[in-house]
């Protein structure tokens, strides 16, 4: 039988997690408020500006640059044009202005500067720039990591084995009943 070093386990274990405490906890906080209707506008400050008329294919730029001026607002760092969603933005997650259509039908600038939590929920949701990415598929692989190290520290539950595969079955029950359930 292949014996495992449970002190090193130990140390990859202890420190993978301290490495990662800070994005779980940026998962963990995001997706239950996330789970509770709380999105990434919640903490915003966003301004809004009716066009006098639908700007022509190719202007986006202009018109937006120019709504920024004439309200004295902030020009964001990055003032190319990208389309999300249907409308044109420039900017990064944190402040934004962007040539969308209102409930109304109207051409409008809007203007989101957006606060921590904001911020965080969109990092959470990969829509960032691909740094925090890099963390977040660190952070995935690292779990498989700890569940691993977490059974070798414990030799797989030599002495409460049978506690242990009642624990994992009662887990993979419910959580496959929520699944189903849900679809």
């Amino acid at each position: 039988m292949m014996k495992f070093d449970k002190s090193l386990w130990m140390k990859v274990h202890l420190y993978l997690s301290l490495f990662f405490l800070p994005a779980a906890l940026i998962y963990a906080l995001t997706g239950a408020l996330y789970i509770f209707d709380v999105r990434e506008n919640a903490d915003a400050s966003i301004q809004e500006f009716v066009l006098p008329s639908a700007p022509q294919k190719g202007e986006e730029q202009e018109i937006i640059l120019s709504v920024l001026k004439t309200h004295n607002l902030k020009i964001p760092n990055d003032t190319q044009v990208r389309i999300q969603k249907g409308s044109a933005t420039m900017g990064s997650i944190k402040y934004s202005a962007s040539l969308t259509t209102n409930k109304q039908g109207e051409s409008i600038v809007r203007v989101t500067e957006r606060g921590l939590y904001g911020i965080l929920l969109l990092m959470h949701k990969a829509k960032g720039k691909f740094y925090f990415d890099i963390i977040a598929v660190g952070f995935a692989l690292s779990l498989v990591i700890f569940y691993l190290s977490g059974l070798i520290i414990t030799s797989f539950c030599k002495k409460k084995r049978k506690q242990a595969l009642l624990a994992f079955a009662l887990g993979l029950t419910l959580t496959a009943l929520a699944v189903w359930a849900s679809i």
